[in-house]
This record gives C-alpha cells, sequence and structure tokens, in this order.
C-alpha cells in the first residue's frame, strides 16, 4: 500500500494556525515507510512498495507485540537530529550480515505518525483524531516511537528550524487517511528546499572519463514527459555516491536523450543518455520560471521512489 501524502503549503500564508481543527508534527527528514506488526514481528515496505526489513535488522523485532499497520519514517539519529546521509548507507542493503554491522553502527529509529490497522479493525475511514488516539495507546517504546503533536503552530516552525529539523507539517484533526493521495488535509512546510528529480543523463569529469562529473536530472510533466531541470555536479565527489550511481546507471544507457524538451548544448555536450529511472534528491536554491534548479546539490539516491512519484515540490 502507498502512503497518503501532504500538499507543500502556501508559500505567502504558511501553514493553518487553527489547533482546535488541525494538528502539528515534526517533519522528519528520513525514509517514509509502511510497518505491518505481527506475532512480535514487523516488516517495513517504502513508499514505492518494495520491503526494506533486511535493511533494519534493529527494528524487526518491536517491543510491542500489537498487530498493527503503521505510517511513519525511519531515521537515523546524530547528535539527536536525523542524518539523511547515514540513512542512504543503509536502505539498499540486502545482505544480513552488513546490515547488523551498520545498525550497530548507526542504529535506526521508526517514528510511526499514523496507525491505519489495528487488532484487524480497518482505521482508515476514521479521523487522524480517532486513530490517533489508537496509535498512542499502542506505546511501542526502544528503537519505536511516536511522533510527538502540537497545537501551536508557530512555536513548533520556530523550534525546528533553529534545531535544524527538516520542518514541520499541519494535519486536519477531522481527516481520514487516504493511500497513495497527495492531500491538502495534510500539508507541509519544509525549511530546505528539496526537490526528487530522475536522472536522464551524465557527463563525466574533464580528466577523469570514468568518473561522472555531473548528472543531467529532469521532473515528469504532467503528460508524463521528462522535463529538463538542470545540470547537477555539486555533492558527487564521494567514492560512496560514484560506485553507486555508476552501477545503477551503467546498463541504462540509451542512444537518445530521455527528456520530452530540448537540452541546452551546453549541458548536453559529452553526456551518456540513459533510462529515466533512477530518482536523486538535490539540494536548491529556488525555481527558473522554466523549472529549472538553482545550483541543485546531490543529496542521495532515493530507492523508496519511482519516477512517476516524482513531481515539482
Amino acid at each position: 500500500m502507498r502512503p497518503m501524502l501532504a500538499t507543500s503549503a502556501d508559500a505567502e500564508r504558511g501553514l493553518p494556525a487553527d489547533g482546535e481543527r488541525w494538528a502539528y508534527e515534526v517533519k522528519w527528514d528520513g525514509w517514509r515507510v509502511i510497518a505491518d506488526l505481527g506475532d512480535g514481528r514487523a516488516r517495513l515496505w517504502s513508499r514505492s512498495e518494495r520491503e526494506i526489513t533486511a535493511a533494519f535488522p534493529e527494528l524487526a523485532q518491536p517491543p510491542n507485540p500489537a498487530t498493527a499497520l503503521l505510517d511513519g519514517e525511519v531515521v537515523i539519529l546524530v547528535n539527536g537530529v536525523p542524518s539523511f546521509t547515514a540513512l542512504a548507507d543503509r536502505i539498499h542493503v540486502t545482505d544480513p550480515r552488513k546490515a547488523r554491522a551498520l545498525a550497530a553502527r548507526n542504529p535506526a529509529t521508526l517514528i510511526a505518525f499514523d496507525v491505519l490497522r489495528h487488532d484487524g479493525a480497518d482505521l482508515m475511514r476514521r479521523s487522524w483524531q480517532e486513530r490517533r488516539e489508537v496509535l498512542e495507546g499502542l506505546d511501542p517504546g526502544g528503537r519505536w516511537q511516536i511522533s510527538p503533536v502540537y497545537d501551536d503552530v508557530g512555536l513548533l516552525v520556530h523550534a525546528t528550524l533553529e534545531q535544524g529539523l527538516e520542518g514541520v507539517v499541519a494535519k486536519r484533526r477531522g481527516s481520514e487517511y487516504r493511500p497513495g493521495v497527495r492531500s491538502s488535509d495534510w500539508r507541509k512546510l519544509a525549511h530546505r528546499r528539496v526537490q526528487s528529480v530522475v536522472v536522464g543523463g551524465w557527463r563525466p569529469e574533464i580528466n577523469d572519463r570514468g568518473t561522472i562529473g555531473a548528472l543531467l536530472i529532469g521532473v515528469p510533466g504532467d503528460d508524463g514527459r521528462l522535463r529538463f531541470a538542470g545540470r547537477m555536479g555539486s555533492g558527487l565527489t564521494a567514492a560512496g555516491p560514484q560506485a553507486e550511481l555508476r552501477e545503477r546507471l551503467g546498463p541504462l544507457q540509451l542512444e537518445r536523450s530521455p527528456f520530452g524538451d530540448a537540452v541546452p548544448r551546453a549541458d548536453a555536450k559529452g553526456a551518456t543518455w540513459v533510462e529515466p529511472v533512477v530518482v536523486v534528491d538535490a539540494r536548491h536554491l529556488g525555481r527558473t520560471e522554466n523549472g529549472r534548479l538553482r545550483q541543485p546539490v546531490f543529496r542521495g539516491i532515493r530507492s523508496d521512489l519511482r519516477a512517476e512519484d516524482v513531481r515539482y515540490e
């Protein structure tokens, strides 16, 4: 099952300020998961409906033996703040020994913020407030936590900004859970601009043909065609991302550009085109009128997303 998604808050008005009708939570910088709990075990599924249980052995046995289906976020905390970089090393792991070693070094935490099923009862048609009361009754403990809820959006926005957290999510207390739907009943405000993009090609370093010097990135339009969003070279120097990108992009070569619009000659020069299926995250300083990201910086590969999941934030 695919999780319910939030829409972006209005840039001028921000999040709705009404603690009686809305609840406010921290926007966690991690991997969105659906967790299926039963018989003292947990199975984890990514947003793209891929099972990732093997990557997180420390979450395989929740302290509470409840039977439930939870929506939440897997995070790795470094100095009390979620680290996307630390988490990116975990999501692709399938070897049990490697997963256990990584878990011992940087254990993950699952922060649950919704419950969709409990003891066989489907809760998705119930209000967020009713579901929240059931969730709080689970009291998981250990590496399983429940995301705190606040009723003062102004204080939470200030606190999350001050503490270097990703942002705030507002949820309408009377809203149902709508799987796979991006709903205005949930609204998010991000302090840092991050955009998921699809890789449509790459260019080598000038003096090293084997090293990826820049990615040619895009975002699917409403018609499904990939629209060019710019060239991203910053953030690609680390050995880990280089190796993984080469491994993923190597078998995907195309003879022609996969972009539905023209890629400027200066960006396309020397490019190797690839099938547009690999999704990565980019930090940026905003967008131009034609949809290009300003100064995009590579942040990590998003194995939990498919190309068709990507839209402009």
